[in-house]
């Protein structure tokens, strides 16, 4: 009788539940890690962009805004560089700054979250002059599912991220 090389039903069956239940208890940790890297992610997008903000600002000459809008009622929120005032970041080329349009994501609602009340810069924009320590100072608090905060902290000095409760994802404490 010759004997067949290979893995039987039951036995193909048994992999895969040991391989299930790998994957069921690795899952929440993974989900943990994906959600404070989006926060990490949009924190440094949220500095970097102000500081790009500021740097057009004396590049150009002229003052410049950057609009922090909420869709509806939704938890999405984006923010656009413009030289006017007011605009929807929502809308297509509605903030143009110098015939180019500077919109990006702030927080998604799904991993990445902020509110009016997390965000004191004054009419949800802040400003920037050409002129040294010309600034609308404020801050935003973005946040996840976790409970981890970030905090971006615009001063007449200078910017700076931060978290406001206790030192955690490679920041220091405000």
């Amino acid at each position: 009788m010759k004997k067949q090389k290979g893995f039987t039903l039951i036995e193909l069956l048994i992999a895969m539940s040991v391989l299930m239940i790998l994957i069921s208890i690795a899952s929440p940790a993974y989900n943990q890690l994906f959600s404070k890297q989006a926060l990490v992610a949009s924190g440094e997008r949220l500095f970097q962009f102000l500081g790009f903000a500021k740097s057009q600002s004396i590049k150009y000459n002229k003052k410049v805004y950057v609009h922090f809008c909420q869709q509806g009622s939704t938890q999405k929120w984006r923010m656009a560089m413009s030289e006017d005032t007011s605009c929807d970041c929502f809308v297509e080329n509605s903030c143009v700054l110098n015939g180019a349009q500077h919109n990006v994501i702030l927080s998604d609602g799904n991993l990445v979250f902020t509110s009016p009340s997390d965000i004191t810069f004054t009419g949800l924009q802040a400003s920037y002059n050409p002129m040294r320590f010309s600034v609308n100072a404020g801050s935003i608090t973005l946040s996840d599912n976790n409970g981890y905060k970030l905090k971006v902290i615009q001063s007449v000095m200078r910017l700076r991220i931060c978290t406001p409760e206790s030192e955690q994802l490679g920041y220091k404490q405000c």
